[in-house]
């Protein structure tokens, strides 16, 4: 049994998103038979950087690295004779799908506008059509027909996020109307 301790242990998005955020991590923690890549930090942001993985419990921290690497999620990159763990493109994706579970819509302000999404996205991206259609639901888009989504708040910037990590570009289509059939309706729903 292990001693308790006050270190926390990793999670997949934690790893992840340090990792892609450029935060430096010597391969030495996962396959401890590497030499080191670089001698100690002597900069305060290698300091800092450092200090973001020692918050981690480090026998979990290996076991994550591990599963990760086996996921080619990331890599082990020879840098100076040595060694450092760096995301790999494949990673750098889940990253970006990380990142839609914080996208929020700015609901302060109406402008007066609806914005409804149409989509027709092809059978073949069963798994990127899920992922947006869950999105929008998640954002509380309301439901108009099956492949027809409304939402009073401006949403441009956060589709066309969308469009990119589920690469469905052509497939999804934003109309802004100034009016809409049975509008007070949805100003109840949305509150507004």
């Amino acid at each position: 049994m292990r001693p308790a301790s006050n270190k926390i242990d990793p999670k997949v998005k934690d790893v992840l998103m340090l990792l892609g955020a450029g935060t430096f991590l010597a391969a030495s923690i996962i396959m401890p038979g590497l030499p080191m890549a670089l001698k100690p930090f002597l900069d305060e942001q290698r300091k800092r950087e450092k200090n973001e993985w020692k918050k981690f419990n480090t026998w979990r921290l290996k076991q994550v690295l591990k599963r990760l690497h086996d996921q080619k999620l990331i890599e082990i990159a020879e840098i100076n004779d040595g060694h450092i763990v760096k995301i790999s493109d494949k990673g750098k994706k889940k990253i970006l799908k990380f990142n839609i579970e914080d996208i929020e819509l700015d609901q302060r302000n109406w402008d007066g506008k609806w914005r409804i999404i149409i989509y027709d996205i092809y059978t073949g991206k069963k798994q990127e059509r899920e992922l947006f259609r869950k999105t929008l639901k998640r954002l509380k888009f309301l439901k108009l027909q099956k492949s027809v989504y409304l939402t009073p708040f401006k949403c441009h910037d956060e589709i066309e996020y969308l469009r990119q990590v589920c690469n469905i570009g052509n497939e999804v289509l934003i109309l802004t109307v100034s009016r809409i059939e049975n509008e007070p309706v949805y100003k109840e729903y949305f509150g507004i």
